[in-house]
């Protein structure tokens, strides 16, 4: 997309005017199961970063002819331009004798001129345009930078829309309207209309909706070793970790992730250029193996014999025919999002690696207590504040988001879930990072597990009152986003939404200590208090 500048009426360069992107949303954190050092590594590679809408009203041109045009472009209108010269419908696009539109020329009535910038004003180039009997006036840039155009304070000049648009654009539309001329062919054509951007488009929705589950789901996962509500043979248990494969957050863990997420932040800040294929190589591998995991404990429990050795590798170890053939559609998805990282059509098989790596990550990292995870989730917590608000007034930029968007690379960071902008041409893609997901997800499966060894309803217990913490605290992120028009660390509010309402119900249940310590409550605790029956807990 192209980048903007605000321009004065006779060229002079003015202060930044921004970027035409919308507020995606906001990031921090996020975890990995190969111990605390990759589990911290992985954690600074996921986050959100919000974007501001622009301020100066952009232009929508949708290019109906010919056909290597076709599609919606980018413009900005001038502070000069008259909002009442726009018409709906086709307009047709004329290419004046005099490129730069400078002169007196003619067109078509109700035509819209493309020249290019120079030699004379913004404002003279509008009146030319409307002396020709032009609808409006396309200005295209020097280069590939879309300039926006003012002229005097409160000026405006009548009959006439003026647009700014780049280079390459305006060079198409002059030549293919140059050629069809020559051929005697219907030249182009197209419409512009006002690009009123969404600020709550419903990929906001979808998103928030989509981590929701992904952590209801991860909780799922996390207690499939659960053998008091699990029936053994049952699905549930077949999904359950081997003792050796739990990894168990410690104090000492817990606040070491901040410190040690740091350094890797600033490292990668220095050196993304050298290390963002190494962050994509290891975003393949670690995918595939989780979905080829979850495939083969599926595949395993319907087909037992499918646990027959395949093979054997040096280092791996007995690979099961399972893992063999679930391996096949996990390399199938990596390798599509490989291919298509860049594209408009890689975001399902990033989410879909993104999930799977969330759940084993939730499945095999667990937490003990509240204790642990609130020293985890409150040094995160000012982890997150610090990269995103503080950060730049050190390094002259927020270093998250300058890791985020790869430092120059070309590339981004793929640790994160991506739902593309529905029903908006223009709109930036809805980014959550996976820490966002992982470390409320943490505390979510902790509750799931202390509700089921208490022997609680879902209603009855601490589990479904943190995820609806999570989801509220996802929506005032977005409405946060909105209000301040700037990149918010998503755990700002996640984690009063999610370990502060936990504090407030155990504290008003007077299981503080229990939770504290990671203590199941008795049986019967909590209905007495409620008054409800404790003969049938489940």
């Amino acid at each position: 997309q192209a980048a903007v500048r605000h321009v004065g009426h006779a060229g002079t360069a003015l202060p930044a005017g921004g970027e035409a992107r919308l507020p995606d949303i906001v990031g921090g954190g996020g975890m990995s199961r190969s111990g605390w050092p990759l589990a911290a590594f992985a954690l600074l590679l996921s986050f959100v970063e919000a974007r501001t809408a622009p301020a100066i009203s952009a232009a929508l041109l949708a290019v109906h002819r010919p056909k290597d045009l076709e599609g919606n472009h980018l413009g900005y209108f001038a502070t000069f331009s008259d909002a009442g010269a726009l018409t709906k419908g086709d307009l047709v696009v004329a290419a004046p004798e005099d490129e730069l539109g400078c002169e007196e020329y003619s067109v078509a009535p109700g035509a819209v001129s493309v020249v290019f910038r120079g030699t004379c004003t913004f404002v003279h180039k509008a009146k030319m345009a409307r002396k020709a009997g032009a609808a409006g006036v396309l200005i295209a840039a020097t280069n590939e930078t879309v300039q926006i155009m003012s002229g005097d304070d409160g000026l405006i000049v009548d009959e006439v829309f003026a647009v700014s648009i780049d280079h390459r654009l305006g060079a198409k539309l002059r030549n293919a309207t140059k050629l069809a001329a020559a051929s005697q062919e219907p030249g182009p054509v197209m419409a512009v209309s006002v690009y009123s951007p969404s600020l709550m488009n419903i990929s906001e929705l979808f998103l928030i909706i989509f981590a929701t589950i992904l952590v209801a789901l991860g909780a799922f996962f996390s207690t499939a070793d659960v053998v008091e509500v699990h029936p053994t043979g049952s699905f549930s248990t077949a999904l359950a970790p081997q003792q050796e494969e739990v990894l168990e957050v410690d104090a000492s863990m817990a606040m070491s992730f901040c410190a040690v997420g740091s350094g890797f932040l600033v490292f990668l800040f220095f050196f993304m250029r050298y290390m963002i294929y190494v962050i994509i190589f290891g975003f393949c591998c670690g995918g595939a193996s989780c979905i080829a995991q979850f495939g083969a404990i599926t595949l395993t429990y319907y087909i037992p014999s499918m646990k027959n050795k395949a093979f054997d590798v040096p280092v791996v170890g007995r690979v099961m025919l399972a893992e063999v053939i679930t391996g096949v559609p996990a390399l199938i998805i990596v390798v599509s999002w490989a291919c298509l990282r860049n594209s408009p059509y890689g975001w399902p098989f990033q989410d879909l690696i993104g999930a799977g790596f969330l759940c084993w990550l939730q499945r095999t990292l667990r937490l003990p207590n509240i204790k642990i995870a609130s020293i985890l989730l409150t040094s995160m917590f000012f982890f997150d504040v610090f990269w995103v608000f503080i950060s730049p007034l050190i390094f002259e930029e927020s270093v998250m988001i300058g890791v985020a968007r790869g430092r120059g690379t070309g590339e981004t960071v793929p640790m994160l879930l991506k739902i593309p902008s529905f029903g908006d041409p223009f709109g930036s893609d809805r980014m959550l990072g996976f820490g966002d997901v992982a470390l409320p997800g943490l505390l979510v499966s902790y509750l799931r597990r202390h509700d089921l060894m208490s022997r609680r309803t879902l209603w009855q217990g601490y589990f479904v009152p943190a995820l609806i913490g999570y989801f509220v605290g996802l929506c005032v992120t977005i409405a946060a986003l909105i209000v301040m028009r700037m990149g918010q660390p998503a755990l700002l509010y996640l984690v009063p939404g999610t370990l502060g309402t936990t504090l407030v119900l155990a504290l008003r249940h007077g299981e503080v200590s229990l939770l504290w310590e990671g203590t199941p409550a008795a049986n019967d605790q909590l209905y007495e208090k409620d008054g409800l029956a404790a003969d049938n807990p489940l």
